[in-house]
C-alpha cells in the first residue's frame, strides 16, 4: 500500500475514533469499513466523472446512452429510467441534454402519445470511443485485483446491498 493510501486509513482510523469517544455505542469496525468504502467509491466516482468529461460526457448521461447501445433498439424515457435507475424528471433533464448534443433523437412510437429514444450516429461514435476509454480506466484502477479479489468484492457488495435492503424494509 502506498503512503497516500496509508494515510487516508490513518486518516479514517482517527475520524472514527474520535467519535466514539463521543459516541460509546457506535459499532466502530461498521464505522470505519462504511467510512473508507464511501471515501474510495467517491473517489473512484470523480476520477471516473473527470475521464468522462473530456468525452463531453457525465455519468448520467452514461447511464442512458448505455442501454440504447447495448440493446441497439429505441426506448421509451420510462425505460430508460428503470434501466438507469434515475427518476423521471432527472431523465428529461438528461435526455434534453443528450439531443441538444446530438447524440440521441426522439421519435414518436405508434400511437404518438409516447416517445422512443434511440442514439444517433454520433451518440454510437461516441461510445464506440469512450468505452474502451473507460474499461482501460476501470482495469487500470484493478489491476492488482485477483481473480479471487474479484470475486470476493462483489460478494461484498451483494452483501451490503441485502443489508441495505433489510434496513429499508424495517
Amino acid at each position: 500500500m502506498n503512503f497516500e493510501a496509508n494515510r487516508k486509513r490513518d486518516e479514517v482510523d482517527m475520524r472514527v475514533r474520535k467519535l466514539a469517544e463521543h459516541f460509546p455505542q457506535l459499532e466502530v469496525r461498521c464505522l470505519r469499513t462504511m467510512m473508507f468504502y464511501i471515501h474510495t467509491t467517491h473517489e473512484v466516482y470523480n476520477e471516473m466523472s473527470g475521464k468522462l468529461s473530456e468525452h463531453g460526457l457525465s455519468v448520467g448521461k452514461m447511464k442512458i446512452l448505455m442501454p440504447l447501445f447495448v440493446y441497439r433498439k429505441s426506448l421509451t424515457p420510462s425505460e430508460l429510467a428503470a434501466y438507469s435507475g434515475v427518476t423521471r424528471s432527472t431523465m428529461t433533464s438528461v435526455i434534453d441534454g443528450l439531443e441538444r448534443d446530438g447524440l440521441i433523437k426522439r421519435a414518436s412510437l405508434n400511437d404518438r402519445r409516447m416517445t422512443a429514444i434511440h442514439l444517433t450516429e454520433k451518440g454510437m461514435e461516441l461510445i464506440n470511443t469512450t468505452v474502451p476509454a473507460y474499461a482501460s480506466f476501470v482495469a487500470g484502477i484493478m489491476q492488482d485485483f485477483t481473480e479471487e479479489d474479484h470475486e470476493t468484492l462483489v460478494r461484498l457488495l451483494h452483501k451490503l446491498s441485502d443489508g441495505l435492503e433489510r434496513f429499508r424494509n424495517s
